[in-house]
Protein backbone atom coordinates (compact mmCIF):
# COMPACT_ATOMS: atom_id res chain seq x y z
CA UNK A 1 0.00 0.00 0.00
CA UNK A 2 1.55 3.14 -1.35
CA UNK A 3 2.32 5.81 1.78
CA UNK A 4 -0.42 8.36 2.42
CA UNK A 5 0.49 12.10 0.95
CA UNK A 6 1.04 14.81 3.72
CA UNK A 7 -2.35 16.88 3.23
CA UNK A 8 -1.43 20.71 4.20
CA UNK A 9 -4.61 22.07 4.22
CA UNK A 10 -5.67 19.40 6.80
CA UNK A 11 -2.44 19.14 8.83
CA UNK A 12 -3.15 23.46 9.18
CA UNK A 13 -6.57 22.65 10.44
CA UNK A 14 -5.52 19.83 13.09
CA UNK A 15 -2.95 21.43 15.50
CA UNK A 16 -0.57 19.04 17.21
CA UNK A 17 -2.26 17.21 19.96
CA UNK A 18 -0.03 17.94 22.58
CA UNK A 19 -1.11 21.62 22.29
CA UNK A 20 -4.65 20.53 23.14
CA UNK A 21 -6.68 19.84 26.48
CA UNK A 22 -9.16 17.44 26.79
CA UNK A 23 -11.19 19.29 28.46
CA UNK A 24 -14.32 20.54 26.83
CA UNK A 25 -14.31 23.80 24.98
CA UNK A 26 -10.58 22.84 23.45
CA UNK A 27 -9.01 25.24 25.26
CA UNK A 28 -5.26 25.91 24.51
CA UNK A 29 -2.44 24.71 27.16
CA UNK A 30 -1.06 27.86 27.82
CA UNK A 31 1.44 26.32 30.38
CA UNK A 32 3.42 24.59 27.89
CA UNK A 33 3.62 27.40 25.80
CA UNK A 34 5.55 29.04 28.79
CA UNK A 35 9.72 29.45 28.66
CA UNK A 36 11.66 27.51 30.82
CA UNK A 37 12.75 30.44 33.39
CA UNK A 38 8.85 31.15 34.30
CA UNK A 39 8.17 27.20 34.55
CA UNK A 40 11.21 27.05 37.03
CA UNK A 41 9.79 29.65 38.54
CA UNK A 42 6.26 28.24 39.05
CA UNK A 43 8.40 24.85 40.25
CA UNK A 44 10.01 26.36 42.33
CA UNK A 45 6.84 26.43 44.72
CA UNK A 46 6.37 22.83 45.13
CA UNK A 47 7.00 20.48 47.11
CA UNK A 48 9.03 17.62 46.69
CA UNK A 49 6.16 15.30 46.37
CA UNK A 50 4.82 17.62 43.78
CA UNK A 51 8.02 17.86 42.11
CA UNK A 52 8.48 14.26 41.58
CA UNK A 53 5.00 14.09 39.96
CA UNK A 54 6.23 16.76 37.09
CA UNK A 55 9.23 14.39 36.69
CA UNK A 56 6.33 12.08 35.18
CA UNK A 57 4.50 14.54 33.24
CA UNK A 58 6.84 14.72 30.07
CA UNK A 59 10.19 14.75 28.74
CA UNK A 60 10.42 18.78 29.24
CA UNK A 61 9.15 18.65 32.85
CA UNK A 62 11.13 15.87 33.37
CA UNK A 63 14.11 18.09 33.04
CA UNK A 64 12.53 21.47 34.28
CA UNK A 65 11.96 18.90 37.15
CA UNK A 66 15.16 17.51 38.28
CA UNK A 67 16.81 21.62 37.54
CA UNK A 68 19.68 21.18 40.30
CA UNK A 69 18.98 24.11 41.33
CA UNK A 70 15.34 23.96 42.33
CA UNK A 71 16.75 21.09 44.69
CA UNK A 72 19.39 23.39 45.52
CA UNK A 73 16.54 25.09 47.45
CA UNK A 74 14.73 22.26 48.65
CA UNK A 75 18.28 21.42 50.12
CA UNK A 76 18.57 24.75 51.68
CA UNK A 77 15.24 24.63 53.22
CA UNK A 78 14.98 21.38 54.64
CA UNK A 79 19.09 20.99 56.10
CA UNK A 80 20.23 24.41 56.25
CA UNK A 81 17.46 26.48 57.66
CA UNK A 82 16.01 24.52 60.35
CA UNK A 83 19.66 24.10 61.84
CA UNK A 84 20.32 27.85 61.55
CA UNK A 85 16.91 28.09 63.82
CA UNK A 86 18.01 25.69 66.42
CA UNK A 87 21.91 27.30 66.27
CA UNK A 88 19.89 30.53 66.94
CA UNK A 89 17.71 29.48 69.99
CA UNK A 90 20.42 27.46 71.13
CA UNK A 91 22.50 30.42 71.21
CA UNK A 92 20.02 32.89 72.87
CA UNK A 93 20.34 35.14 69.76
CA UNK A 94 18.07 36.91 67.74
CA UNK A 95 19.18 36.56 63.66
CA UNK A 96 17.49 39.02 61.37
CA UNK A 97 14.95 37.09 58.97
CA UNK A 98 17.66 37.67 56.25
CA UNK A 99 19.77 35.32 57.65
CA UNK A 100 17.25 32.36 57.07
CA UNK A 101 16.79 33.27 53.39
CA UNK A 102 17.93 30.72 50.34
CA UNK A 103 21.40 32.19 49.13
CA UNK A 104 23.19 30.33 46.19
CA UNK A 105 26.44 30.74 47.78
CA UNK A 106 26.47 27.87 49.66
CA UNK A 107 29.92 29.18 51.84
CA UNK A 108 27.01 30.89 54.08
CA UNK A 109 25.07 27.83 54.62
CA UNK A 110 26.54 27.15 57.70
CA UNK A 111 29.65 24.49 57.50
CA UNK A 112 28.13 23.27 53.62
CA UNK A 113 30.80 25.22 51.66
CA UNK A 114 32.27 21.37 51.11
CA UNK A 115 29.53 20.54 48.65
CA UNK A 116 29.94 23.42 46.56
CA UNK A 117 34.04 23.40 45.60
CA UNK A 118 35.32 24.60 42.38
CA UNK A 119 36.78 20.90 41.99
CA UNK A 120 33.07 19.61 41.70
CA UNK A 121 29.97 19.92 40.31
CA UNK A 122 27.26 19.30 42.56
CA UNK A 123 24.50 17.16 41.79
CA UNK A 124 21.61 18.96 44.27
CA UNK A 125 19.01 16.28 43.31
CA UNK A 126 21.33 13.45 44.48
CA UNK A 127 22.38 15.14 47.13
CA UNK A 128 18.75 15.74 48.92
CA UNK A 129 18.55 12.19 48.57
CA UNK A 130 21.10 11.21 49.92
CA UNK A 131 20.57 13.21 53.28
CA UNK A 132 17.24 12.05 53.25
CA UNK A 133 18.25 8.50 52.91
CA UNK A 134 20.76 9.12 55.68
CA UNK A 135 17.48 10.90 58.24
CA UNK A 136 15.71 7.86 56.99
CA UNK A 137 18.28 4.94 57.74
CA UNK A 138 17.51 3.62 53.75
CA UNK A 139 20.08 1.84 52.33
CA UNK A 140 21.53 -1.28 50.57
CA UNK A 141 24.08 -3.46 52.30
CA UNK A 142 27.04 -5.33 50.33
CA UNK A 143 29.08 -7.62 52.33
CA UNK A 144 32.59 -8.60 51.13
CA UNK A 145 33.61 -11.99 52.86
CA UNK A 146 37.32 -12.67 54.36
CA UNK A 147 37.19 -16.62 54.29
CA UNK A 148 40.47 -17.26 56.14
CA UNK A 149 41.37 -14.36 58.11
CA UNK A 150 45.16 -14.35 59.31
CA UNK A 151 45.51 -14.42 63.36
CA UNK A 152 45.75 -11.65 64.31
CA UNK A 153 42.58 -10.39 62.41
CA UNK A 154 42.87 -7.85 59.58
CA UNK A 155 43.27 -4.43 59.92
CA UNK A 156 40.59 -2.05 58.04
CA UNK A 157 40.25 1.44 57.50
CA UNK A 158 38.36 3.94 55.47
CA UNK A 159 39.07 7.10 53.61
CA UNK A 160 37.41 8.89 50.47
CA UNK A 161 35.74 6.47 49.36
CA UNK A 162 38.27 3.77 49.61
CA UNK A 163 38.93 0.74 51.55
CA UNK A 164 42.53 0.30 53.26
CA UNK A 165 43.18 -3.45 54.65
CA UNK A 166 46.56 -4.65 56.25
CA UNK A 167 47.84 -8.10 57.14
CA UNK A 168 50.61 -9.83 57.27
CA UNK A 169 50.47 -11.95 54.27
CA UNK A 170 48.42 -9.93 52.42
CA UNK A 171 50.08 -6.72 53.02
CA UNK A 172 48.52 -3.12 52.46
CA UNK A 173 45.41 -3.87 49.71
CA UNK A 174 43.00 -0.92 48.67
CA UNK A 175 39.41 -1.52 47.49
CA UNK A 176 36.86 1.26 46.04
CA UNK A 177 33.93 1.30 48.27
CA UNK A 178 31.77 2.05 44.92
CA UNK A 179 33.07 -1.97 43.56
CA UNK A 180 34.92 -3.75 46.43
CA UNK A 181 34.38 -7.01 44.09
CA UNK A 182 38.35 -6.39 42.31
CA UNK A 183 40.87 -4.74 44.06
CA UNK A 184 42.50 -1.21 42.92
CA UNK A 185 45.85 -1.61 44.09
CA UNK A 186 48.32 -3.35 47.02
CA UNK A 187 51.66 -3.96 47.73
CA UNK A 188 53.16 -6.67 50.08
CA UNK A 189 55.35 -5.64 53.12
CA UNK A 190 58.62 -6.72 51.60
CA UNK A 191 61.84 -6.81 53.47
CA UNK A 192 63.10 -9.38 56.31
CA UNK A 193 61.63 -7.12 58.73
CA UNK A 194 58.05 -6.92 57.40
CA UNK A 195 57.96 -11.04 57.10
CA UNK A 196 58.66 -11.30 60.78
CA UNK A 197 55.93 -8.74 62.37
CA UNK A 198 52.85 -8.19 62.35
CA UNK A 199 50.74 -4.86 61.71
CA UNK A 200 49.00 -3.76 64.34
CA UNK A 201 47.50 -0.24 63.58
CA UNK A 202 46.31 1.52 60.43
CA UNK A 203 45.46 4.67 59.52
CA UNK A 204 44.87 6.99 56.35
CA UNK A 205 43.83 10.52 55.61
CA UNK A 206 43.74 12.48 52.59
CA UNK A 207 46.79 14.09 51.65
CA UNK A 208 48.11 17.94 50.73
CA UNK A 209 47.08 16.89 46.83
CA UNK A 210 43.96 16.69 45.65
CA UNK A 211 43.57 12.83 44.38
CA UNK A 212 46.03 11.49 47.15
CA UNK A 213 45.53 9.16 50.42
CA UNK A 214 48.50 8.58 53.19
CA UNK A 215 48.55 5.36 54.38
CA UNK A 216 50.60 4.69 57.61
CA UNK A 217 50.70 0.94 58.91
CA UNK A 218 51.79 0.18 62.79
CA UNK A 219 54.23 -3.12 63.36
CA UNK A 220 54.34 -4.66 66.80
CA UNK A 221 58.02 -4.12 66.63
CA UNK A 222 57.29 -0.50 66.75
CA UNK A 223 58.37 0.91 63.26
CA UNK A 224 55.99 1.88 60.63
CA UNK A 225 55.64 2.28 56.77
CA UNK A 226 53.66 5.40 54.94
CA UNK A 227 52.31 4.60 51.59
CA UNK A 228 50.66 7.49 49.33
CA UNK A 229 48.01 6.21 47.45
CA UNK A 230 47.05 8.29 43.54
CA UNK A 231 43.18 8.04 43.77
CA UNK A 232 43.17 9.00 40.03
CA UNK A 233 45.76 6.47 39.03
CA UNK A 234 44.97 3.63 41.37
CA UNK A 235 48.84 3.61 42.27
CA UNK A 236 49.99 2.40 45.53
CA UNK A 237 53.75 3.42 46.67
CA UNK A 238 55.77 3.23 49.90
CA UNK A 239 57.23 6.27 50.73
CA UNK A 240 59.36 5.08 54.04
CA UNK A 241 59.69 3.21 56.61
CA UNK A 242 60.30 4.56 60.15
CA UNK A 243 62.53 2.23 61.97
CA UNK A 244 61.29 0.32 64.95
CA UNK A 245 61.63 1.58 68.89
CA UNK A 246 62.17 0.25 72.39
CA UNK A 247 58.76 1.41 73.34
CA UNK A 248 57.05 -1.55 72.10
CA UNK A 249 54.16 -2.50 69.48
CA UNK A 250 52.13 0.35 67.68
CA UNK A 251 48.62 0.03 69.35
CA UNK A 252 46.84 3.24 68.22
CA UNK A 253 47.08 5.59 65.24
CA UNK A 254 45.75 9.03 63.81
CA UNK A 255 46.81 11.19 61.53
CA UNK A 256 46.11 14.83 59.78
CA UNK A 257 48.39 14.95 57.23
CA UNK A 258 51.62 15.35 57.55
CA UNK A 259 51.23 15.43 61.19
CA UNK A 260 51.32 11.58 62.88
CA UNK A 261 50.14 10.50 66.59
CA UNK A 262 50.88 7.10 67.52
CA UNK A 263 50.89 5.02 71.00
CA UNK A 264 52.96 2.45 71.89
CA UNK A 265 52.47 -0.51 74.07
CA UNK A 266 54.24 0.61 76.89
CA UNK A 267 52.43 4.09 77.01
CA UNK A 268 54.58 5.86 75.07
CA UNK A 269 52.48 9.08 73.13
CA UNK A 270 54.38 10.24 70.27
CA UNK A 271 54.08 12.68 67.47
CA UNK A 272 55.60 12.71 64.11
CA UNK A 273 55.83 15.28 61.48
CA UNK A 274 55.63 13.75 58.06
CA UNK A 275 57.54 14.57 55.16
CA UNK A 276 55.46 16.48 53.04
CA UNK A 277 56.49 15.52 48.93
CA UNK A 278 59.41 13.78 47.11
CA UNK A 279 60.52 17.24 45.71
CA UNK A 280 59.85 19.77 48.62
CA UNK A 281 62.59 21.44 49.97
CA UNK A 282 62.14 20.07 53.25
CA UNK A 283 62.05 16.06 52.09
CA UNK A 284 63.83 13.97 53.67
CA UNK A 285 63.64 10.13 54.19
CA UNK A 286 62.47 9.58 57.89
CA UNK A 287 59.46 10.87 60.10
CA UNK A 288 60.28 14.05 62.34
CA UNK A 289 59.40 13.25 66.03
CA UNK A 290 58.42 16.62 67.35
CA UNK A 291 57.18 15.35 70.44
CA UNK A 292 56.34 12.48 73.30
CA UNK A 293 55.25 11.92 76.17
CA UNK A 294 54.47 8.71 78.84
CA UNK A 295 51.68 8.32 80.40
CA UNK A 296 51.05 5.23 82.84
CA UNK A 297 47.77 5.34 83.45
CA UNK A 298 45.84 5.53 80.48
CA UNK A 299 43.89 2.59 79.69
CA UNK A 300 41.85 1.33 76.63
CA UNK A 301 39.58 1.69 74.88
CA UNK A 302 40.78 4.94 73.75
CA UNK A 303 40.65 7.62 71.14
CA UNK A 304 43.38 10.04 69.24
CA UNK A 305 43.01 12.93 67.48
CA UNK A 306 44.78 15.41 65.62
CA UNK A 307 44.12 18.54 64.10
CA UNK A 308 45.63 21.62 63.04
CA UNK A 309 43.91 25.29 64.06
CA UNK A 310 45.32 27.89 62.62
CA UNK A 311 48.90 28.32 63.21
CA UNK A 312 49.34 25.33 66.21
CA UNK A 313 48.95 21.80 65.84
CA UNK A 314 46.61 20.31 68.21
CA UNK A 315 47.17 16.13 69.39
CA UNK A 316 44.88 14.69 71.57
CA UNK A 317 44.00 11.23 73.62
CA UNK A 318 41.10 10.15 75.40
CA UNK A 319 41.35 7.48 77.58
CA UNK A 320 39.29 5.55 80.33
CA UNK A 321 40.47 6.01 84.03
CA UNK A 322 38.42 4.41 87.43
CA UNK A 323 37.26 7.11 90.10
CA UNK A 324 36.01 6.54 93.26
CA UNK A 325 33.04 9.24 92.99
CA UNK A 326 31.31 8.42 89.67
CA UNK A 327 32.61 4.84 88.44
CA UNK A 328 34.82 5.02 84.87
CA UNK A 329 35.03 8.24 83.48
CA UNK A 330 37.38 10.01 80.50
CA UNK A 331 39.92 11.91 80.81
CA UNK A 332 41.39 14.05 78.20
CA UNK A 333 45.00 14.94 77.31
CA UNK A 334 46.02 17.69 74.68
CA UNK A 335 48.93 18.46 73.42
CA UNK A 336 49.27 22.10 71.43
CA UNK A 337 52.68 22.93 69.47
CA UNK A 338 53.39 25.61 66.75
CA UNK A 339 54.59 24.58 63.10
CA UNK A 340 58.24 24.54 64.41
CA UNK A 341 57.47 21.61 67.01
CA UNK A 342 57.69 23.68 69.83
CA UNK A 343 55.48 22.40 72.43
CA UNK A 344 53.10 26.00 73.32
CA UNK A 345 51.34 24.35 76.40
CA UNK A 346 49.76 20.99 77.65
CA UNK A 347 46.00 20.76 78.88
CA UNK A 348 44.32 18.15 81.06
CA UNK A 349 40.63 17.78 81.58
CA UNK A 350 38.01 14.96 82.66
CA UNK A 351 34.03 13.72 82.62
CA UNK A 352 34.41 13.39 86.27
CA UNK A 353 32.54 16.76 86.63
CA UNK A 354 29.75 16.43 84.32
CA UNK A 355 28.81 13.25 85.47
CA UNK A 356 27.96 15.11 89.24
CA UNK A 357 26.23 17.98 87.03
CA UNK A 358 28.93 20.52 87.25
CA UNK A 359 28.92 23.26 84.49
CA UNK A 360 31.90 24.31 84.40
CA UNK A 361 31.80 28.20 84.05
CA UNK A 362 34.01 30.49 82.23
CA UNK A 363 37.56 32.02 83.88
CA UNK A 364 37.01 36.21 83.94
CA UNK A 365 39.38 38.21 82.45
CA UNK A 366 42.40 38.00 85.20
CA UNK A 367 41.35 33.83 85.10
CA UNK A 368 39.65 33.17 88.24
CA UNK A 369 36.00 33.19 88.95
CA UNK A 370 34.39 36.59 90.13
CA UNK A 371 32.75 36.17 93.34
CA UNK A 372 29.08 35.35 92.04
CA UNK A 373 30.57 32.56 90.00
CA UNK A 374 32.31 31.33 92.57
CA UNK A 375 29.13 31.27 94.92
CA UNK A 376 27.47 29.20 92.32
CA UNK A 377 29.92 26.84 91.69
CA UNK A 378 29.84 26.31 95.75
CA UNK A 379 25.84 25.86 95.58
CA UNK A 380 26.60 23.48 93.01
CA UNK A 381 28.99 21.04 94.51
CA UNK A 382 26.50 20.12 97.38
CA UNK A 383 23.73 19.12 95.41
CA UNK A 384 26.15 17.05 93.42
CA UNK A 385 27.60 14.54 95.70
CA UNK A 386 25.44 11.64 93.58
CA UNK A 387 26.67 11.34 89.80
CA UNK A 388 23.78 11.85 87.38
CA UNK A 389 25.54 9.75 84.97
CA UNK A 390 27.28 6.25 86.49
CA UNK A 391 29.13 3.79 84.94
CA UNK A 392 30.51 0.50 86.75
CA UNK A 393 32.24 -0.99 83.79
CA UNK A 394 34.51 0.77 81.06
CA UNK A 395 33.45 1.77 77.85
CA UNK A 396 33.07 -0.49 75.34
CA UNK A 397 34.04 2.18 72.43
CA UNK A 398 34.98 5.65 72.70
CA UNK A 399 35.67 7.94 69.92
CA UNK A 400 36.31 11.67 69.69
CA UNK A 401 36.32 14.30 66.62
CA UNK A 402 36.65 17.79 68.12
CA UNK A 403 33.86 19.01 69.98
CA UNK A 404 32.21 16.06 69.82
CA UNK A 405 32.99 12.57 72.21
CA UNK A 406 31.12 9.58 72.49
CA UNK A 407 31.26 6.29 74.18
CA UNK A 408 29.04 3.27 74.55
CA UNK A 409 28.52 0.95 77.23
CA UNK A 410 27.02 -2.57 77.85
CA UNK A 411 24.05 -1.51 79.36
CA UNK A 412 23.00 -0.56 75.89
CA UNK A 413 23.72 3.30 76.41
CA UNK A 414 25.65 5.80 75.20
CA UNK A 415 27.19 9.11 76.62
CA UNK A 416 27.83 12.13 74.68
CA UNK A 417 30.03 15.23 75.67
CA UNK A 418 31.04 18.02 74.34
CA UNK A 419 34.58 19.46 74.52
CA UNK A 420 35.19 22.86 74.48
CA UNK A 421 38.80 23.88 74.07
CA UNK A 422 39.53 27.80 74.02
CA UNK A 423 43.18 29.55 74.10
CA UNK A 424 42.43 30.05 77.80
CA UNK A 425 40.86 26.64 78.89
CA UNK A 426 39.84 22.99 78.56
CA UNK A 427 36.47 21.57 79.88
CA UNK A 428 33.56 19.30 78.79
CA UNK A 429 30.45 20.88 78.63
CA UNK A 430 27.73 18.81 79.51
CA UNK A 431 26.73 15.10 79.18
CA UNK A 432 23.40 12.93 77.76
CA UNK A 433 23.03 9.05 78.51
CA UNK A 434 21.15 7.92 74.61
CA UNK A 435 18.94 5.08 74.47
CA UNK A 436 17.81 3.29 71.68
CA UNK A 437 19.61 -0.09 71.68
CA UNK A 438 18.30 -2.89 72.51
CA UNK A 439 21.50 -4.41 73.32
CA UNK A 440 25.15 -4.19 74.06
CA UNK A 441 26.53 -1.28 72.50
CA UNK A 442 30.20 -2.60 71.06
CA UNK A 443 31.64 0.00 68.41
CA UNK A 444 30.67 3.61 68.10
CA UNK A 445 31.98 6.70 65.54
CA UNK A 446 31.48 9.94 65.34
CA UNK A 447 32.44 12.91 62.80
CA UNK A 448 33.39 16.77 63.68
CA UNK A 449 29.77 17.48 62.41
CA UNK A 450 27.94 15.92 64.88
CA UNK A 451 26.80 12.66 63.46
CA UNK A 452 27.81 9.68 64.72
CA UNK A 453 26.94 5.42 64.06
CA UNK A 454 26.89 2.95 67.04
CA UNK A 455 26.47 -0.41 66.58
CA UNK A 456 25.24 -3.49 68.71
CA UNK A 457 27.42 -6.23 69.11
CA UNK A 458 24.51 -8.70 68.18
CA UNK A 459 21.67 -8.77 66.83
CA UNK A 460 23.48 -6.49 63.90
CA UNK A 461 21.87 -3.13 65.26
CA UNK A 462 22.98 0.04 63.58
CA UNK A 463 22.13 3.37 64.62
CA UNK A 464 22.27 6.94 63.26
CA UNK A 465 22.62 9.86 65.58
CA UNK A 466 22.44 13.66 64.88
CA UNK A 467 24.12 14.70 68.02
CA UNK A 468 24.33 18.74 67.00
CA UNK A 469 20.29 18.47 68.09
CA UNK A 470 21.37 17.20 71.57
CA UNK A 471 24.26 19.86 72.27
CA UNK A 472 21.56 22.10 72.11
CA UNK A 473 19.60 20.39 74.64
CA UNK A 474 22.04 20.25 77.45
CA UNK A 475 21.13 21.62 80.83
CA UNK A 476 17.22 22.17 79.31
CA UNK A 477 15.67 18.89 78.78
CA UNK A 478 15.89 15.31 79.37
CA UNK A 479 16.01 13.39 76.28
CA UNK A 480 13.27 10.78 75.73
CA UNK A 481 14.81 7.40 74.73
CA UNK A 482 14.46 5.98 71.53
CA UNK A 483 13.51 9.84 69.74
CA UNK A 484 17.05 11.05 68.87
CA UNK A 485 18.29 7.76 66.88
CA UNK A 486 17.51 6.83 63.43
CA UNK A 487 17.53 2.80 63.17
CA UNK A 488 19.64 1.58 59.77
CA UNK A 489 17.07 -0.46 58.08
CA UNK A 490 18.27 -1.60 54.33
CA UNK A 491 16.52 -2.09 51.61
CA UNK A 492 17.57 -5.48 50.02
CA UNK A 493 17.68 -7.07 53.72
CA UNK A 494 14.28 -6.19 54.67
CA UNK A 495 12.74 -7.78 51.33
CA UNK A 496 14.90 -10.43 51.88
CA UNK A 497 13.67 -10.97 55.85
CA UNK A 498 9.56 -10.55 54.27
CA UNK A 499 10.41 -12.92 52.12
CA UNK A 500 11.21 -15.62 54.58
CA UNK A 501 14.55 -16.68 53.63
CA UNK A 502 17.71 -16.04 55.67
CA UNK A 503 18.20 -12.56 57.81
CA UNK A 504 21.33 -11.84 55.26
CA UNK A 505 20.08 -14.17 52.08
CA UNK A 506 19.15 -11.25 50.17
CA UNK A 507 22.17 -9.00 50.49
CA UNK A 508 24.73 -9.06 47.83
CA UNK A 509 27.74 -10.93 48.79
CA UNK A 510 31.26 -10.92 46.91
CA UNK A 511 34.46 -12.95 48.24
CA UNK A 512 37.59 -11.15 48.12
CA UNK A 513 39.63 -14.58 47.50
CA UNK A 514 39.33 -17.62 46.42
CA UNK A 515 38.93 -20.26 49.54
CA UNK A 516 36.71 -23.33 50.34
CA UNK A 517 33.19 -23.29 50.49
CA UNK A 518 31.64 -21.99 54.10
CA UNK A 519 28.28 -21.84 55.01
CA UNK A 520 26.72 -18.51 54.66
CA UNK A 521 23.51 -19.64 56.75
CA UNK A 522 25.86 -19.11 59.57
CA UNK A 523 24.35 -16.65 61.82
CA UNK A 524 26.84 -13.22 62.48
CA UNK A 525 28.78 -12.70 65.10
CA UNK A 526 29.67 -9.37 67.25
CA UNK A 527 30.85 -6.74 65.31
CA UNK A 528 34.41 -5.85 65.87
CA UNK A 529 34.53 -2.64 64.75
CA UNK A 530 33.16 0.17 63.45
CA UNK A 531 35.86 1.28 60.66
CA UNK A 532 34.26 4.87 59.65
CA UNK A 533 31.64 6.24 56.96
CA UNK A 534 31.41 9.27 55.19
CA UNK A 535 28.73 11.20 53.17
CA UNK A 536 27.81 8.07 51.13
CA UNK A 537 28.68 4.84 52.91
CA UNK A 538 29.27 3.03 56.47
CA UNK A 539 32.00 0.29 56.67
CA UNK A 540 31.65 -2.25 59.41
CA UNK A 541 33.96 -5.27 60.37
CA UNK A 542 32.17 -8.38 61.55
CA UNK A 543 33.78 -11.65 63.29
CA UNK A 544 31.84 -14.78 61.95
CA UNK A 545 31.17 -17.89 64.12
CA UNK A 546 33.36 -20.01 62.24
CA UNK A 547 36.21 -17.24 62.41
CA UNK A 548 36.43 -15.87 59.15
CA UNK A 549 35.68 -11.96 59.08
CA UNK A 550 32.95 -10.21 57.04
CA UNK A 551 33.06 -6.43 55.67
CA UNK A 552 29.91 -4.64 55.45
CA UNK A 553 29.25 -1.93 53.09
CA UNK A 554 26.17 0.47 54.07
CA UNK A 555 25.67 2.57 50.59
CA UNK A 556 23.24 5.52 51.57
CA UNK A 557 23.30 6.49 47.48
Amino acid sequence: MPKRRIDNELSKSHPPKRLRTTTSGHKTDHLSSLSNEILLHILSFLSIPSLLTCQRLSRRFRALSGDSELWKRQYFSKWVRPRARRLAIARRTSFPQSKFEYSPRVSTWLDHGHLDRDDRITNWKRQYQLRHNWSQGTCRVTEVEIPQPPRPPILVTFCAGFVFMADSHGGLQVWSAESPESRKAGLTFAGPESQSSTPTALTATCGLETNSIEAVVGFDDGRFSVYTMDTKRLFLQLRFSHPRSAHGAITAMASSYPYLLVVSKHKMLSLYKLPLAFDDSSWSEDAQLVASLKADSILSPMSLFVRVARSEIIASIVYSFFHLGCGWSLGIQELHFDKTGQQIRSRLTTTVDTQHGVVPLPKSRYGQPSAQEQESIDHAHPSALNPAILHQDPPSSVSYSHPYLLTSHADNTLTVYLVVSTSDDLFVKGAQRLWGHTSSVSAVQVSDRGKAVSVSSHGGEVRIWELENLISSFGSQKVSQGDKSIKVRPENQRRSQDGGIGSLSGVRRRELSLSPSVDIRSKLAHVRDCVGFDDERLLLVRDKEYGTQLLELYDFT
